[in-house]
């Protein structure tokens, strides 16, 4: 397997500017949120909304996926070709978490107002924001002449701060997880 450091903090930017895209049309509109207690994994599809790599999103207290967080806050979420490793933690009822509100109401300005005008969420319901902070994200990209970009499978390791991409990758002849790139 061959990889290939690159620049930390331009990939980070690239993640950024993907991430920002969530919530909009196609591929983006909404992503998969994983969670684990033990033996036991769940996937359910979620809207996120991203603050950097930062990305959030919201349920009711009372959810599977509450209880799975509290006994394992290791998780994992994609949206489109992105995949992040990261940590959840719980913040306040999303009405109240100003900062989440700017950035929802700044990216996903139509979602926003029907989800603030709805039915669904009120302050009445025992709702609670998720925030994941990645230790890890991936991309799997195809080349693409115009920006620069070469296939690969792209990884920010945020934990160490580190970037590299996977060459060889889309061929599937080997365990991208056996990359130092993958290792903690």
């Amino acid at each position: 397997m061959k990889q290939v450091e690159i620049p930390y903090e331009a990939l980070k930017q690239d993640f950024i500017n993907e991430l920002s895209k969530l919530g909009s049309e196609g591929l983006h509109q909404r992503g998969i949120l994983a969670t684990s207690d033990g033996d036991y994994v769940t996937a359910r599809r979620m809207r996120f909304v991203s603050n950097g790599l930062t990305v959030y999103c919201y349920t009711d207290r009372g959810t599977r996926k509450c209880k799975q967080i509290k006994a394992n806050p290791n998780v994992a979420v994609v949206a489109g070709f992105i995949q992040i490793e990261g940590v959840a933690s719980f913040k306040g009822h999303p009405f109240d978490e100003t900062e989440f509100l700017k950035v929802y109401q700044e990216t996903q300005h139509e979602a926003y107002e029907s989800w603030r005008a709805g039915p669904y969420v009120t302050h009445e319901r025992d709702m609670v924001l998720i925030e994941v902070v990645p230790k890890r994200i991936a991309w799997s990209r195809y080349a693409d002449p115009e920006s620069g970009v070469e296939r690969g499978l792209y990884i920010l390791n945020v934990a160490k701060g580190e970037a590299h991409r996977i060459v060889d990758i889309i061929s599937m002849q080997s365990d991208p997880s056996e990359a130092p790139a993958y290792l903690e």
